[in-house]
């Protein structure tokens, strides 16, 4: 039996293979569970393009040898055309781009980083909805409330800036839209930025709207100003795009958010219904958050995220009685492997 996350996943190839594009690991027990580890680069697929791939497996076991495997879109040439005289309108070097200091800042030796795991029910994300009004996703409005969380534990000067780097997906964004079916990566970061006491002070509603304005602006001018920008960095013998932050390393006063709740992960069925457990890895970056739709709960969503080990889970998301909402709407969990090691059904590490 595994007793680390990191065990379930494929081994990182010698170095003199060079860089692998996809390691798959089928961790099997006596129970019947099924545990598998999933590893891929990100320049390779973006979440989109495997979570399609991962359908297609599922559908391609379901039936067997009468599956016929739909056609991803792979025409690259037609999705990144630069202008004939490329004409980059936005510094994309500064914003996309590794810069000397690199991301992220050392905590030292005696500090570790630990997985917290919060699970926000229905009910709860419905109540927040309620509170924004108007135009929201469950994702934004989830967003905004732990970043008011994190940057109140975080106990920052009110002057300060903090921002939070959010993935988007590009396809529907870009002129013309790019296909769903598109394999390959079309993520793209928005960096909503507010002083520290607005952040704190502000309504859920102003700050949903933050979060909504700086996705809003990664718009086809955006996008198109982006692939002229590689365009002219190929000529001038390519750059080298921002990297993750190393592990054991603070994001602070920033975050950075992925969502996988437009994906299907939380679906699948290879044959003994869906999963009971879909997490990522271990997130070894402080202010490091990825959003799963929960495979338990209808409508409820996990939140996956990097914490300093000497944080109790409680400071981050307290649940006493006199908070707005139920107590029991949010749980808190500092060690979720025991879900794993509890299941009995599939469980899908990506």
């Amino acid at each position: 039996m595994a007793t680390n996350v990191r065990d379930l996943y494929p081994a990182i190839p010698e170095e003199n293979f060079g860089v692998a594009l996809l390691q798959i690991k089928l961790n099997r027990y006596k129970c019947g569970g099924l545990v598998i580890g999933l590893s891929y680069h990100h320049q390779t697929a973006d979440g989109v393009s495997m979570s399609n791939f991962i359908t297609t497996w599922e559908n391609a076991v379901r039936e067997g040898k009468n599956f016929l495997a739909p056609t991803p879109f792979l025409d690259r040439a037609t999705t990144a055309v630069p202008r004939r005289m490329p004409a980059p309108v936005f510094d994309h070097r500064s914003i996309e781009f590794k810069s000397e200091k690199g991301e992220g800042h050392d905590l030292g030796s005696e500090v570790r980083i630990k997985d917290l795991r919060v699970h926000f029910t229905a009910e709860f994300a419905a109540e927040l909805k309620a509170r924004v009004g108007g135009r929201c996703s469950t994702f934004q409005c989830l967003l905004a409330h732990v970043w008011k969380k994190i940057t109140a534990v975080r106990l920052l000067k009110p002057e300060e800036f903090t921002q939070v780097r959010v993935a988007v997906d590009c396809r529907g964004r870009a002129n013309p839209p790019v296909p769903m079916d598109f394999f390959g990566n079309m993520v793209l970061w928005a960096f909503p930025r507010l002083q520290v006491r607005d952040v704190l002070s502000w309504s859920y509603e102003c700050v949903v709207g933050a979060i909504r304005d700086a996705v809003a602006r990664v718009d086809e001018e955006y996008i198109q100003s982006f692939v002229d920008f590689g365009a002219l960095a190929d000529v001038n013998g390519g750059e080298e795009l921002m990297a993750a932050a190393a592990a054991g390393t603070t994001l602070c006063p920033d975050a950075e958010v992925d969502s996988w709740m437009g994906l299907r992960c939380h679906l699948l069925d290879f044959g003994t219904g869906p999963p009971s457990v879909v997490q990522p890895p271990d997130l070894p970056i402080e202010g490091l958050m990825v959003f799963v739709p929960s495979p338990t709960a209808k409508g409820g969503v996990d939140l996956f995220m990097g914490v300093v080990s000497t944080a109790p889970a409680a400071e981050y998301f307290p649940t006493t009685p006199t908070r707005k909402f139920r107590r029991d709407d949010t749980h808190v969990s500092d060690n979720f492997r025991r879900d794993a090691r509890a299941a009995s059904r599939s469980i899908l590490l990506i």
